[in-house]
């Protein structure tokens, strides 16, 4: 039982290194294909491309993994935003209706 599990992760992280160096190669030709001719950027390659990968993902998502913190600060961004705008939605939903309570 534990040698089966013990395959899965190695067989889920094949998979997973296969994955992302199949995006990386994706991403690398589409590039290739587009700017040079576009805006006569240069060609890159593979490497270039996935240094390029890595530091989008660092400078778009961060460093360190979100644990489920993500639903909590769209909570909180919730409440802050209806309590410094909520009184603007009140008052022009106040307005349609014909200012009728």
């Amino acid at each position: 039982m534990k040698t089966l599990r013990v395959f899965k992760f190695i067989g889920f992280g094949i998979l997973g290194t296969g994955f992302v160096f199949l995006v990386v190669w994706g991403v690398m030709a589409l590039w290739n294909c587009l700017i040079p001719d576009i805006f006569n950027g240069p060609q890159l390659t593979y490497w270039q491309t996935f240094g390029l990968f890595i530091l989008s993902k660092i400078l778009l998502t961060g460093i360190a993994p979100q644990q489920g913190h993500d639903r909590k600060m769209k909570k909180e961004w919730r409440s802050r935003f209806h309590d410094k705008y909520g009184h603007c939605y009140d008052e022009k939903s106040h307005e349609e209706t014909g200012g009728e309570d």
